[in-house]
């Protein structure tokens, strides 16, 4: 075996020095002699002389949705501290061990140093440093080629939450994150009763309103990990006397330190909240009045065809609103009228006949739906015990202010993601849970809540030619591997694109089939040996400028500024935006730096809670200034509005009637369902959870982090004795997709039936094979009608364990 270079899994020295004849000195470390390796950046500072130390200022990656800005002192050239910095408001002053772990992680051996050419078979991660003249042409000369070939939409860029690039996708004209089935499951079902372009299932209020509530529902979701930094505001509400239940098939770290657990079988999250729904109808716990005045549920419904009525004829679905309204009947004056007449008085439970047609309202379907779900089912189903489950219902529905939550990692990840988000924005709503100025109401997924709608600003964007704009991913694709993607050409930007689909052999096939692969990354993911070119790109902690990029979260504006800078031959994604745009002919209508960006971001900004801070003030305060006029508890739909069809909560969806869903019917999961007989060959359900020490697959190579963490198959003692299996043993999962190895460990926090294994583990770091080897890719017929696509379900994965 050749040896590798700076522990580069696949870059072998063998292969990297006989094209390129380079010697360690030419990995181009400039203006730090002797520091041209990361074990030179990590070796300890010499003490003859008197350190020179500053600080610089920087927002740490957002991948975790906390946005943290960061102090970071620098002594001697390299960075040896990284605390918080201080913000208007206090309780943004956060830091987790992960942004701590920069002082080694920027130096990481992973780090990309130089440009890259493949030069074995794509997959093999054999390649030989280039310039980055060489690279950037290479790539240009393939986008002209690709476009004229196969026209811009056979271009695809997977741009990462983490990059900070503003003008590439529109440069290169072609798809900008093609459907790829992650972090879309719940929302799909959730996000359209509120608004028709969808939040990915986002809060309606901000976590800190946590305090405000009585009852917490935590429906799979492990937010002390995931979402380390508000760990507070739980513990906030938890002092202020509400109970929270945390609702999980594993005994994760939330679930420990809620009022209370309740275990369920996983996967039937959506059985649960139907069953809630059935409580609450059947005894009356609902607020009818807020449902007849908000929501839709008195809009009349033909039964024959699950039809809207309309006042006028429709040629579209979507045509309704004030010029063509729904109807409801009016009680007051007996008859039709449309939802948006002043005075009318739409009755709630309701059916009756129209020129031969019945008609009956959403509400009354919905009671009719639910008569298949009784709470005894929902027990059965998920495995709780029915008083159990009136309980909770009760609690939530009668001891408000409630709270709903759910997460990113458990039941998102299933093959019936939808149906469960819907059957929770309906059960959230029959409580009155949106638009409400009553602090403590909310539903959604609340570690999305700082990235996606709260405290957040809008900075002006940068005017480019007409003709630079994205292509719509083809809607007869469900998947970025469809061959229905006509995906020839990708870019993958800071993250590992074998994370985003499941069944890892079928992304390694066709990512061999595609003509060309762009790898822009930080540290050598796995998605590096998959490249054509590799581009190495600067961490947040380093710029070429002393300003960086510029976000308005968190109630904040705040900017990068130069900690570092750029180490070996890396670049910012600016940077290589303005060569890229050199070489496709639009040198000029980019800003000449990172300054004139932000300049213009913030002086041409037209949100009122934005105008007026200038760059210098972000200077003068080092990077972090407050938004104006923001309120204590951001909290979205105030007095009821929303951006639906109808303008009211659109709880009956009109474009599934097609396939059974325009009220949520249960469906089981694909896969990791109780009779499947696939089950008797790979008994275990495996799910990919969620870790403090990593973001999905970032952090990963990050060394002090994985001094608490080895690649481990965790498993109930029951399921490891009836394999004849111990803690330390290394086993081999598999089913007929594929299989991985790595040790087992024995837990009660898992449950019988269960495997549990964090999410994005390198495939370097497991003994053998890629946890994505056996995940499930099964692609629901349903998808290409929801939101953001279909969803990729992970977690709904059947496996056998044996030992190695």
């Amino acid at each position: 075996m050749s040896e590798a270079i700076g522990s580069q899994s696949g870059l072998t020295r063998r292969s990297f020095i006989k094209a390129a004849g380079v010697a360690a000195g030419a990995l181009g470390l400039v203006g730090a002699a002797g520091m041209t390796t990361a074990d030179g950046w990590l070796a300890p500072t010499e003490a003859h002389a008197a350190p020179e130390e500053h600080c610089g200022y920087t927002f740490h990656y957002r991948h975790c949705q906390c946005n943290c800005h960061l102090k970071c002192t620098v002594r001697d050239g390299r960075m040896v501290l990284v605390e918080p910095n201080d913000w208007p408001d206090k309780r943004n002053e956060t830091i987790c061990l992960k942004g701590i772990s920069e002082i080694q992680h920027t130096y990481s051996e992973e780090r990309l140093q130089v440009p890259l050419k493949r030069v074995g078979e794509r997959g093999t991660g054999e390649f030989v440093e280039i310039t980055w003249d060489e690279a950037l042409d290479t790539i240009a000369d393939k986008v002209k080629e690709t476009q004229e070939k196969y026209g811009v939409g056979a271009i695809a860029i997977q741009t990462a939450v983490d990059s900070l690039t503003t003008f590439l996708p529109q440069l290169l004209k072609g798809q900008e994150k093609p459907h790829r089935g992650i972090d879309i499951g719940m929302g799909n079902g959730f996000s359209p009763a509120l608004a028709e372009s969808g939040q990915q299932g986002a809060s309606s209020n901000e976590v800190t309103d946590w305090k405000n509530a009585k009852t917490i529902l935590n429906v799979g979701c492990n937010m002390l990990e995931t979402c380390m930094v508000t760990a507070q505001y739980f513990f906030e509400a938890k002092e202020a006397g509400a109970e929270i239940i945390t609702l999980d098939p594993n005994f994760c770290t939330t679930a420990e330190k809620s009022s209370r657990w309740i275990p369920m079988v996983a996967g039937t999250d959506p059985a649960l909240y139907l069953g809630m729904i059935s409580l609450i109808l059947d005894n009356g716990w609902y607020n009818a009045p807020y449902l007849k005045a908000n929501t839709s549920m008195p809009f009349l419904v033909k039964r024959s065809d699950g039809s809207l009525l309309r006042k006028g004829p429709v040629d579209d679905v979507k045509q309704a609103g004030s010029d063509n309204p729904f109807m409801v009947w009016d009680e007051s004056a007996g008859a039709l009228a449309a939802y948006n007449e002043a005075d009318v008085d739409p009755v709630l439970d309701f059916e009756t006949s129209i020129d031969g047609e019945e008609y009956a309202t959403v509400f009354k379907l919905l009671r009719e739906n639910q008569s298949q779900y009784p709470s005894s089912w929902a027990a059965e189903t998920t495995g709780i015990d029915e008083s159990v489950l009136i309980e909770i219902t009760d609690k939530y529905a009668n001891n408000g202010p409630s709270i709903l939550s759910f997460g990113f990692g458990g039941g998102e990840k299933f093959y019936n993601a939808d149906v469960a988000g819907h059957a929770a924005v309906l059960l959230a709503t029959l409580v009155g849970s949106f638009g409400t100025d009553i602090p403590g109401w909310g539903a959604g997924a609340y570690v999305n809540a700082y990235q996606k709608i709260f405290g957040a600003g809008k900075l002006a964007s940068w005017p480019l030619p007409s003709e630079c704009k994205t292509a719509p991913a083809p809607k007869a694709s469900v998947d970025y591997r469809d061959e229905e993607s006509g995906i020839r050409f990708m870019w993958v930007q800071n993250g590992a694109f074998q994370q985003i689909a499941g069944n890892q052999n079928r992304t390694n096939e066709w990512a061999k089939s595609l003509d060309f692969v762009v790898v822009q990354d930080i540290w050598h993911t796995p998605s590096v040996d998959w490249a054509d070119i590799v581009l190495p790109v600067c961490s947040h902690f380093e710029v070429d400028e002393e300003v960086g990029f510029l976000r308005a979260l968190r109630g904040h504006v705040l900017l990068q500024q130069k900690v570092l800078d750029p180490l070996f031959e890396s670049k910012t994604d600016f940077w290589i935006d303005r060569e890229m745009a050199k070489r496709l002919g639009y040198g000029d209508a980019l800003p000449k730096s990172q300054e004139e960006l932000a300049r213009f971001q913030l002086d041409k900004a037209t949100d009122k809670a934005i105008v007026g801070i200038t760059l210098d003030d972000l200077l003068a305060n080092n990077g972090v200034v407050a938004l104006k006029n923001q309120p204590d508890i951001a909290r979205s739909y105030s007095g009821q509005t929303y951006k639906t069809t109808s303008g009211k909560i659109d709880l009956y969806y009109e474009n599934l009637v097609s396939y059974g869903q325009a009220l949520p019917q249960y469906e089981a999961p694909n896969e990791a369902y109780e009779d499947n007989p696939l089950r008797d060959e790979y008994p275990l359900i495996m799910t990919q959870r969620r870790s403090k020490y990593f973001i999905h697959q970032n952090f990963m190579d990050a060394t002090w982090l994985r001094q608490h963490y080895e690649p481990t198959l965790e498993m109930n003692p029951s399921d490891m004795a009836a394999r004849g299996l111990a803690s330390g043993d290394v086993i081999e999962a598999f089913n007929d997709r594929g299989s991985f190895r790595c040790a087992c460990v024995a837990t009660e926090a898992v449950r019988p039936g269960t495997a549990a294994i964090v999410e994005g583990i390198w495939d370097k770091y497991m003994d053998a094979g890629n946890v994505q080897n056996v995940t499930n890719d099964a692609v629901n017929p349903r998808g290409k009608a929801l939101a953001k696509g279909r969803v990729t379900p992970f977690n709904d994965t059947l496996i056998e364990v044996k030992k190695a």
